[in-house]
């Protein structure tokens, strides 16, 4: 989300900008105050007051007599103002014994205020912005008949003087004509205090009752020589407002509050009324591209990354998004936390501050006694989020789910602020790997402090009940409250304990809406142990748990998945032309002697029907592919053609046999096939979006895309994290897209052979009726389809000659059976513009295993070391379940002098290595940095 500066949003941020306010007045309806600077500082001298009731009613409409009494408390400070007194009536439904006789006598003779024609003030209607302007101007020493404050135009001079001066700062929704609300006052007059005062060469002399007052006034700035200037801004020597009647007051710029933003603070005399961020530059609530930060900035050149700086939540952090360049497209800030921007034009640096928003439960609220204030503790347990703590407050009550933001600043270390966190019920139909839920027709992302908490209860929800989402100021899911349910599932993978897994028996599962999952289970003993041992997940044993097994599993309230075995998995049947299964038909022939459930006492069975959920893990590739179809109609065929068997499970919820199969498990391996008939081709714009969750199509990824040519989507089975050409897809039967005949990656440089779909980098333009892809040389048919998809993601039709030389493009192409291009599809990949910071020694880093089966990494530099180099490197393994990158290990690699290359010690030790995971590693140096590609234990 871009800058905002709408009233709604302003008051969201009013919880976290203001950090100290030991001596502002404490309203019991601050929460409800947007300008909450202005309100403390008026309120603090006496200028507004407050209610009975202690509430300042910050939307209650300020009247004409009202209006009068805050000039008056302006001019003459709080005490005089109170004695004034009118000696008659100053208009005629203004009696002497009006509450604001005095008030409207003094501004009236002073030439601040006018009443209506026919002699009435009317002084308990309201006041427009325009004419509340107008008194604050003439407050300031403007002369209304000099400047044109009278008369048919009379607003249009006042708005531009009031504006010209900064009356109406901080308001950027301001409309003259209507009423001015208390609060907006306040403003106003906090303004005010800060501006220059004017005065004209004439001097008048006004008798309020008893009381004799000067004036003067003028058309220059007032000139201050005494030692309140710069009480407020800087030593100027002109005299603002407050330095001339509230002498006392001061401000203080250049402070930071409690997340190090830069802030002012506010005292009145030695007492401290609070301290106020200043307004960022840019501020989000959700993650942004760093070229975006650019563009709103209105910058014209880029901002090194070292002269960025990065706190969250108080405490300085490594910035690590690169340059500040136009076209960027790293990302900062996170959603559901807030990003403030502030740009220092003059020493061309940047300041971020993030301050993260979480979520807790009340779980105790203390009345105030004689030793301290009222106040709440909170519960971060279960699903909360945050350190929790104590916080300074009465408006709370037990069990109350609120959202709070928190300071990690040295001398702070506690809650800064905290809001009720609005809920909303309903049934939940979608949700995502992201922690996006949709809940009664609506989606809600996920807070980043919350996503993964949200998810993972989220996938234990029983869609046909209600649930409870809580949200954080910003819209972003902070909590989720739900029930959960019992299903069944695939075991992938299983250990009793093992490094990450903290000694906890721990299970991979594929679910039956083909999404996996690793959680904490409990499983009986008996299933887990043979005589003589060991115990091997990994070898096929009747009634123990082993890999592709089904289950059924409750899940109880510390998330912990109860397991039963249900079916054995075994060897399938196997052999040339064997189908498995066949797509239209309501039999099965995938399990040895037809045997479903557990080997230990098997029934049998051949049926299948429309609801028997097929699940399919195809193993042919460098990556298990997982997908779901529902029912015979919908899975495809799937055919030995003679080799290794693949596994096999069946279960059959009957106590008999012959019934229709509940769930059925398949492993498609190199030896077998799915058919297609589809002949499309799909262009999918992949990126890193996790996956969805529909009650009609259950898990699925959506990417936008191109089939044949035009625009569109298309839902799939497997994460497509870069852009893909896909030709011949295979669809289950909710639309899913679950295979193809021939696909291949962004920056693959596959070659998929005659017919299939490739991709190379590199293009040339066509020479003698042939064009170079890449390092190939390729005759093309006459309708060849050509298509460049640009750096937005959007499509052009275009002819083979259309193709020029660029090394840089990514090029997806099919050909036919005699090696002709028939489909090209060119991705344009334009150089962004960098900052070079000096670093540039490093030339490549990689991962490998040395002779002891360690993990190593390597680091290589563009020429020999003058002198050692050490570079910090980190490795990374990618989580599959999760969809992101987490850190496995750190250390150096030393480059000697005169060498090109070096060596790490072992980074991660070969027991500890996870078979089939994806590592990668990054090289720092100076401020610069490579990642290397994927390396596969």
């Amino acid at each position: 989300m871009k800058k905002f500066l709408s009233l709604v949003l302003a008051l969201v941020m009013t919880m976290s900008l203001v950090t100290v306010s030991a001596g502002a007045e404490d309203f019991a309806d601050d929460g409800e105050i947007t300008y909450k600077e202005a309100v403390d500082v008026i309120s603090a001298l006496g200028i507004v007051d407050g209610y009975s009731d202690d509430s300042f009613r910050p939307d209650g409409v300020l009247t004409r007599g009202a209006a009068a009494k805050i000039i008056c408390n302006l001019i003459l400070g709080p005490t005089t103002a109170e004695a004034l007194s009118a000696g008659t009536a100053p208009f005629k439904d203004v009696p002497v014994t009006n509450t604001f006789a005095g008030y409207i006598t003094y501004c009236s003779q002073q030439g601040i205020i006018s009443g209506y024609a026919d002699g009435t003030f009317r002084p308990t209607g309201t006041l427009s912005g325009n004419a509340f302007m107008k008194m604050l101007l003439g407050a300031l020493g403007y002369d209304s008949s000099i400047e044109g404050y009278t008369g048919a135009n009379w607003t249009v001079n006042v708005i531009k003087q009031a504006v010209g001066i900064g009356l109406d700062d901080g308001n950027d929704n301001f409309v003259g004509s209507q009423a001015v609300t208390r609060e907006e006052a306040a403003l106003y007059a906090f303004n005010m205090l800060q501006a220059t005062m004017v005065e004209y060469d004439q001097q008048n002399t006004i008798v309020v009752g008893d009381i004799t007052i000067n004036t003067t006034s003028s058309r220059k700035d007032v000139s201050n020589t005494t030692d309140t200037d710069g009480n407020i801004g800087s030593r100027d020597r002109k005299m603002q407002f407050a330095e001339r009647y509230f002498g006392d007051l001061s401000e203080h710029d250049g402070d930071s509050d409690a997340f190090e933003r830069p802030s002012t603070t506010w005292k009145l005399k030695s007492k401290t009324i609070g301290t106020y961020a200043d307004e960022a530059d840019a501020t989000y609530t959700s993650e942004v591209k760093v070229g975006e930060i650019y563009s709103d900035l209105g910058l014209s050149d880029g901002i090194s990354k070292q002269d960025v700086t990065l706190y969250v939540d108080g405490l300085k952090t490594t910035y690590s998004a690169g340059d500040v360049v136009r076209g960027s497209r790293q990302n900062v800030g996170d959603d559901g936390a807030l990003l403030d921007v502030y740009y220092d034009e003059d020493a061309d640096t940047l300041t971020l501050v993030q301050v993260n928003t979480y979520v807790g439960k009340i779980a105790a609220a203390r009345k105030a006694t004689s030793t301290r204030d009222a106040y709440v503790t909170l519960d971060v347990s279960d699903s909360f989020t945050g350190p929790g703590g104590t916080y300074d407050t009465d408006d709370f009550s037990k069990d109350d789910i609120v959202y709070y933001t928190y300071s990690y600043k040295t001398g702070e270390k506690c809650v800064e602020s905290m809001g009720l966190a609005e809920k909303v019920t309903g049934t939940m139909s979608t949700y995502t790997t992201e922690g996006s839920v949709t809940v009664a027709g609506t989606k809600y992302n996920a807070n980043v402090k919350s996503a993964n908490n949200i998810y993972n209860l989220a996938t234990t929800v029983d869609r046909s009940k209600d649930v409870t989402v809580y949200l954080d100021p910003y819209g972003y899911a902070l909590y989720v409250d739900a029930d959960t349910s019992v299903e069944y599932a695939v075991v992938l993978n299983y250990t009793a304990k093992a490094g990450d897994f903290n000694d906890t028996a721990k299970a991979e599962l594929l679910f039956t809406d083909g999404t996996r999952k690793t959680v904490e289970v409990d499983v009986p003993s008996d299933r887990t142990s043979v005589s003589p041992g060991p115990y091997n997940f990994n070898t096929d044993t009747d009634g123990k748990l082993t890999k592709y097994d089904i289950v059924s599993y409750t899940v109880d309230s510390d998330d912990v998945y109860s397991l039963n075995l249900v079916a054995d998995a075994a060897d399938g049947k196997a052999g040339a032309n064997v189908e498995l299964v066949t797509n239209g038909r309501n039999t099965i022939n995938a399990a040895v002697d037809n045997k479903a459930n557990l080997g230990t006492s098997p029934k049998y069975t051949t049926a299948a029907d429309g609801k028997t959920i097929f699940l399919v893990a195809d193993t042919s590739g460098s990556k298990t592919v997982y997908t779901v179809y529902e029912g015979f109609a919908n899975v495809p065929t799937i055919k030995h053609n003679g080799g290794t068997p693949g596994k096999v499970a069946v279960f059959m919820d009957s106590t008999g046999n012959g019934s229709p199969a509940t769930v059925v498990f398949i492993e498609k391996n190199a030896s077998m096939t799915m058919a297609s008939d589809n002949q499309d081709i799909i262009y999918i714009k992949g990126n890193g979006a996790g996956q969805s969750y529909t009650s009609d199509l259950g898990y699925y990824y959506e990417y936008d895309a191109f089939i044949n040519g035009q625009e569109s989507t298309v839902k799939t089975s497997a994460a497509y994290s870069k852009d893909a050409l896909v030709y011949g897809p295979i669809y289950n039967e909710k639309g899913i897209m679950t295979g193809a005949q021939s696909q291949a990656l962004k920056d693959s440089n596959s070659n998929n052979g005659l017919g299939g779909v490739s991709n190379t980098a590199g293009t040339d333009s066509v020479t003698n009726d042939v064009i170079k892809l890449g390092n190939t040389h390729f005759a093309y048919t006459s309708d060849v389809e050509v298509y460049f998809v640009d750096v937005d993601g959007k499509l052009e039709a275009s002819t083979i000659t259309g193709i020029a030389a660029d090394q840089n493009d990514q090029v997806f192409y099919k050909t036919n059976d005699k090696g002709l291009l028939t489909d090209v599809y060119v991705k344009v990949v334009d150089e962004t513009e960098t900052v070079t910071p000096g670093a540039g020694v490093l030339s490549a880093t990689a991962l490998a295993k040395d002779s002891s089966g360690d993990l190593v990494a390597s680091v290589t530099l563009t020429g020999p070391a003058a002198g050692a180099i050490t570079f910090n490197v980190t490795v990374e393994r990618y989580m599959e379940a999760t969809n992101i990158w987490q850190t496995a290990a750190t250390g150096t690699v030393t480059v000697a002098t005169g060498n090109s290359a070096g060596q790490s010690a072992a980074l991660i030790a070969n027991g500890s290595l996870m078979d089939g995971a994806l590592y990668r590693v990054t090289a720092t140096y100076n401020g610069g940095s490579v990642t290397s590609g994927n390396f596969t234990a």
